[in-house]
């Protein structure tokens, strides 16, 4: 698989993520702070066609790029809701599979920080946007939405191999066993 990591200092410090199938050259965007330069750079680069944007959460910071790329690629939007900032998503919930060329990968549901936080698993990687951090998970507004997010990263995420790496919305990547074995929120 094809990956790159995009870190978006002037929006909150947001990371996006492309990843691409090496066969088909067909690219995905996680998360659209920003319409970045480097990202059109980067797709024209490798020879990747950028087929749909994944949004883990509907904040500034995740979506603020969104409409721009929208207008640019025409990709599909998937999202835990049918509209992001005015563009029209895909609604995909738990259990949805995505298709990106060869590689296909699934939705886990990981509310908390937002109702409908969603991430995405790869055969190797997952992307949890602000539901976990590396040290860290998202602000909740209440002890019920923390006892959430813990439970659904619990679940989904801890549930995966130890050596999986996971790429966060803010902050340097880890992986499932530094995460749990470490995080405070969960030792």
């Amino acid at each position: 698989m094809i990956f790159a990591h995009f870190l978006v200092p002037e929006v909150n410090e947001a990371n996006m993520f492309v990843v691409a199938c090496p066969e088909t050259r067909k690219a995905m965007l996680i998360d659209a702070a920003a319409y970045d330069a480097r990202i059109p750079a980067f797709l024209e680069r490798r020879n990747l066609t950028l087929e749909s944007v994944f949004i883990t959460h509907a904040h500034y910071d995740h979506t603020g790029g969104l409409a721009e790329i929208a207008r640019a690629y025409k990709p599909t939007v998937f999202a835990g809701v049918a509209d992001v900032d005015g563009v029209s998503a895909q609604q995909v919930t738990h259990g949805s599979v995505i298709t990106l060329g060869a590689i296909q990968a699934r939705v886990v549901e990981l509310p908390g920080h937002t109702p409908e936080e969603i991430g995405l698993v790869f055969p190797s990687m997952a992307f949890t946007g602000d539901a976990l951090f590396s040290g860290s998970i998202g602000g909740t507004t209440n002890l019920h939405n923390k006892a959430t997010e813990i439970d659904a990263i619990r679940k989904h995420i801890f549930t995966l191999p130890d050596e999986c790496l996971v790429h966060t919305g803010h902050g340097p990547s880890s992986t499932v066993a530094i995460e749990k074995n470490h995080n405070p929120f969960f030792v």
